[in-house]
């Protein structure tokens, strides 16, 4: 039988090579759907502590203080410190929250420069995640600032009654300035018109 025949009959059954750009696409799908599981478990965690934590905080100022007439911090009858609840529930809720955002943000690109699209897609995430934090961060900066020096007056770091010490700001500028180094970054590594990237160059080669 000549060879060219043998040749034709073994081709047809020889498996077909998957593109790398399918296997890059279905590994970042099925790392996106893991997220997206962890992230509904921790929703479903971070309401039912937040319950738990609710009911146990209510019945704690209940028995120390007496029912409820206002919210503070000097320890009287009738008044409830909400500053270790708060805390407990906007951290964890912030941690879900960033969860939730890196989710959105980070999704699995479909095409084009799929380098470029995540890293764009992590920057838009801690931009994000960045303004949560400070939306979620700052009450609870007022709040255990007004619970040791009482109604704010002016920013100090003397701990007298009406000086709140800034470290809010702290926390908000270095964040800040993490960002706009990742940002810069983001700028200068991106693909210019006819500029190959690391991830074609990569399947190029693979190909060949």
């Amino acid at each position: 039988m000549p060879s060219e025949m043998i040749t034709k009959q073994k081709n047809p059954s020889s498996p077909t090579p998957v593109a790398p750009e399918k296997d890059e696409l279905r590994a970042a799908t099925q790392q996106h759907a893991k997220r997206v599981r962890r992230l509904k478990i921790n929703i479903a965690a971070w309401v039912l502590g937040t319950i738990l934590l609710t009911t146990l905080w209510v019945v704690n100022q209940w028995q120390d203080n007496g029912a409820l007439k206002s919210f503070g911090h000097e320890g009287e009858a009738g008044q409830w410190n909400p500053t270790l609840w708060a805390l407990a529930v906007g951290i964890w809720g912030l941690t879900v929250g960033i969860m939730a955002l890196r989710v959105h943000f980070e999704r699995p690109a479909s095409a084009g420069d799929i380098e470029q699209l995540e890293r764009i897609g992590r920057l838009k995430f801690h931009i994000a995640a960045w303004v949560l934090g400070m939306l979620v961060l700052t009450p609870l900066w007022a709040l255990i600032e007004w619970q040791d020096n009482g109604g704010f007056e002016r920013f100090s770091n003397n701990s007298q009654p009406g000086n709140w010490e800034p470290w809010i700001l702290y926390i908000g500028g270095i964040w800040a300035a993490v960002i706009a180094v990742r940002a810069v970054h983001a700028y200068i590594t991106r693909p210019t018109a006819g500029a190959e990237t690391d991830g074609e160059a990569e399947r190029r080669r693979s190909r060949t």
